[in-house]
């Protein structure tokens, strides 16, 4: 009784270690990825201006998109609609990202959700990008700044080596704020970093408003604002606050730009309110207790900030009121 219990024990054993070295796959191989959900509202008041919101509440937290907006969409000739989702990312906590493979639309109907053949979401990922790197270069870094300054440059040639299409410029700060405009030549951003010392202060406001003014005059298709620091804001502006840079990032219709943001933890002095509330428009904030961890945390950044989705919901013209909006539901088969 013992041997045939011990087998079986040792069976299953063998089959869960089977199953964990298939699943962590080797090399550049895609990995196993996931299924998420997004829920949303939609109405078309007039037949010919179709609305979405998201639904933040039943949608996978794992969705990083801008939940306070309302997408609006356009006529398509006499019969359809479209509504474009811009800047849709999926990361889950450990900051890892998601491939998109598939998406099956529902809608809900007679209070089940049928899945719908004739409306549909297609989905494209970004090639056009362009990306402002904020780097703090004050002296509470001491000696790790040579190696930032390495993460960032490893960075740089991430984005280039995975985007066909790829604007980037630096803005430094530290008592006073630099940059190098945005360019498509990564050897002279590199360059540029490594010729970069280090100063007193933490003028940290005043570089992201740059930052987002360098990134308002692309016409890239997709926008990131990336920023890294390991302290709080110190010298900037008095009118340049978190609030004046949240409504800049979030509130103009005329360009959408995503923000991320790195903030190296180790002495505690990294207001992580104040950053994770700078990452919108699907970005995400991350706070490495070391130099060690950062490095983890850039490389996956470089992953994210390059992998980007744009979504488009195709339906036709039948007017559907506000106050009763049709309700939708996407699963979303990923990998990693």
């Amino acid at each position: 009784m013992n041997f045939f219990k011990n087998s079986a024990i040792l069976r299953a054993f063998l089959l869960a270690v089977t199953f964990v070295a298939v699943s962590c796959g080797g090399g550049n191989d895609p990995q196993p990825g996931g299924d998420f959900e997004i829920y949303l509202d939609f109405w078309n008041t007039t037949g010919r201006n179709p609305e979405i919101r998201f639904d933040e509440i039943n949608t996978s937290r794992e969705i990083k998109i801008d939940f306070s907006k309302t997408f609006e969409g356009r006529a398509e000739g006499s019969s359809f609609t479209t509504v474009e989702i811009d800047n849709f990312r999926i990361i889950d906590q450990n900051q890892n990202n998601y491939n998109i493979e598939n998406i099956t639309a529902y809608e809900l109907r007679d209070g089940a959700w049928k899945k719908d053949i004739e409306f549909t979401m297609d989905f494209t990922q970004s090639e056009d990008i362009s990306v402002v790197l904020v780097l703090d270069r004050s002296e509470s870094l001491g000696e790790d700044f040579s190696t930032i300054k390495q993460y960032a440059n490893d960075f740089i040639d991430k984005v280039f080596d995975d985007r066909s299409v790829v604007q980037m410029g630096v803005v430094d700060f530290a008592d006073d704020v630099r940059s190098h405009p945005l360019t498509t030549n990564r050897e002279d951003l590199k360059t540029y970093v490594n010729g970069l010392t280090q100063g007193k202060f933490t003028t940290l406001y005043d570089a992201v408003d740059l930052g987002i003014d360098m990134l308002q005059d692309s016409d890239s298709q997709s926008k990131v604002l990336f920023v890294f620091t390991d302290g709080s804001d110190n010298n900037s502006s008095p009118n340049v606050n978190v609030d004046y840079l949240l409504n800049r990032i979030k509130s103009n219709k005329d360009y959408t730009i995503s923000s991320f943001a790195i903030g190296l933890d180790g002495d505690g002095g990294v207001d992580q309110s104040i950053l994770t509330k700078l990452s919108g428009n699907g970005g995400s904030a991350s706070f490495p207790k070391t130099i060690a961890q950062a490095k983890g945390v850039f490389e996956k950044f470089s992953k994210v900030i390059s992998n980007v989705y744009s979504l488009e919901y195709l339906r036709n013209q039948q007017v559907i009121p506000r106050n009763t909006p049709a309700k939708l539901k996407f699963e979303i088969q990923t990998i990693r």
